[in-house]
């Protein structure tokens, strides 16, 4: 049977009937697939050749008026004209050996198969690059390959699959770059994209997934993904996952504006710098941030509303500073809190102990008891944060608050040392003024006046009693 399968002359017909397989051809296809992989499906159905295979315990079809699906593993119940839609490799499949992905044996199933789930790590270890038949199955809504050592690159066909919802591939050995044609699709409906673990895959984030107005999550861990995320980001994500990559640059402020962000991870990327995007801190969806290890500074805002959503918050070893703010307890969902190996410093407010997450949960602001931070006194309502994971309580010493700092220049306190350095010239300048012309007004306002001569001195002495009297001299 193998080896009729091997044949290509299968091959040939299996693209002819590609989009017309009836379910009979479409069974016979999914054992031939089965028997090459070494598959076996736990279902008495399987044994029986002649019983459908929509009774497999790890397939699904879909009957064609829409009616519920009989019981798992039930042979009758089955309608004519039933499609084969899904594979996936749970517990219901004993997965032998390793080799090879037959994509071609697929190809029957390419009108109506709407998921391929392969199964998880340490199943079956598949080898060999993906096959190219696989960009070819144009029914095809998710794509799970999380199992084995795929190598080669990942095909840019894959971005022409127009129903293609969830792609996933888990491979240690997958290399090159991200092909930007997964996210050209304007009109396509990619909603899930995640590639962690491949630890080959190099080169930037494709800026045009950051604008597929579909696209909700981005996923590359542990990848060698550089460069810096787009400024521009309008694609509606809710999950942005890049741990133990190799990013630098900032957290986009574009990024926290989006109306559906519940996480942001970017644990261990220690070359992502900049501020604490302090938009996520208070995002009304925001579950998870995590900036674990990463060089990016700032302070944690004073908050005036709750977030309580906000379920995780790790900004240990990294270069956040100022204080805890006394408004704390507005991340009223906090279960977990690392702050510690921060340049945070300053008093603990004791409204850290009325969040009620945090007493079952984790709270982590130094991690050795010599590690000298905060100011005593510690809050007593918190002790589950205000000491070490040995039990030790954490360091803290007596300081007084720093002097603040000078205010900034403004225009108005430059102006006004303007004014003063005039008025220190020009007053005393206008005195001098001043005076120089009082003077000379002093000395153009003199009247020289005649004496008087011993004969007008006889007559008006000789002047009687009520005349007039002379009002001028000669």
């Amino acid at each position: 049977l193998r080896e009729l399968y091997a044949q290509p002359m299968f091959i040939l017909s299996s693209l002819l009937c590609a989009l017309v397989a009836s379910p009979p051809e479409a069974c016979k296809a999914l054992r031939g697939f089965y028997d090459a992989i070494g598959a076996k499906d736990k279902s008495p159905s399987f044994k029986d050749t002649s019983s459908t295979c929509c009774a497999f315990l790890d397939v699904r079809c879909t009957q064609p008026d829409g009616s519920p699906s009989p019981p798992l593993g039930q042979k009758e119940g089955w309608k004519a004209g039933a499609t084969l839609t899904k594979i996936k490799f749970r517990g219901g499949t004993e997965l032998g050996g390793s080799g090879t992905l037959p994509g071609a044996l697929l190809l029957p199933l390419a009108g109506t198969l709407e998921y391929l789930d392969l199964g998880k790590e340490g199943d079956r270890s598949f080898s060999g690059t993906l096959p190219a038949e696989l960009t070819q199955l144009t029914a095809l809504q998710k794509l799970s390959l999380t199992t084995g050592k795929f190598s080669g690159t990942i095909p840019h066909q894959l971005g022409r699959l127009p129903a293609l919802e969830k792609l996933t591939l888990l491979s240690k050995s997958l290399s090159g770059t991200v092909p930007g044609e997964l996210c050209h699709r304007s009109d396509g409906s990619l909603r899930k994209l995640v590639l962690d673990d491949n630890v080959k895959l190099s080169g930037t984030l494709p800026p045009e997934c950051f604008l597929l107005p579909t696209l909700e999550e981005i996923s590359a861990k542990k990848t060698r993904i550089s460069g810096t995320l787009p400024s521009k980001i309008t694609a509606p994500l809710r999950l942005l996952i890049l741990e133990e990559v190799s990013l630098s640059g900032s957290v986009p402020e574009e990024l926290c504006k989006g109306e559906k962000l519940e996480e942001l991870v970017l644990r261990r990327a220690n070359r992502v710098s900049g501020t604490l995007p302090t938009e996520c801190l208070s995002h009304d969806t925001i579950t998870k941030i995590d900036l674990k290890r990463t060089k990016v500074g700032g302070t944690i805002p004073s908050l005036d509303k709750a977030v309580p959503k906000l379920k995780t918050l790790d900004l240990s070893n990294s270069d956040v500073s100022g204080t805890l703010p006394a408004s704390v307890d507005m991340f009223s969902g906090l279960e977990y809190l690392a702050v510690d190996r921060t340049k945070l410093y300053g008093i603990v407010p004791e409204s850290l102990g009325d969040i009620r997450g945090l007493k079952k949960g984790t709270c982590t602001l130094q991690t050795e008891s010599r590690d000298v931070n905060f100011w005593c006194p510690l809050p007593s309502n918190a002790p589950y944060c205000t000491e070490t994971s040995s039990g030790e309580t954490i360091g803290c010493s007596v300081m007084s608050p720093p002097p603040p700092p000078p205010p900034a220049p403004s225009f108005a306190s430059d102006t006004a040392v303007v004014v003063l350095l005039i008025c220190a010239i020009a007053i005393p300048a206008a005195a001098w003024l001043l005076y120089t012309l009082c003077k000379r007004v002093a000395i153009t306002s003199t009247v020289v006046v005649p004496k008087m001569t011993e004969l007008d001195s006889a007559a008006v002495e000789h002047i009687p009693e009520g005349e007039a009297r002379p009002t001028h001299y000669n």
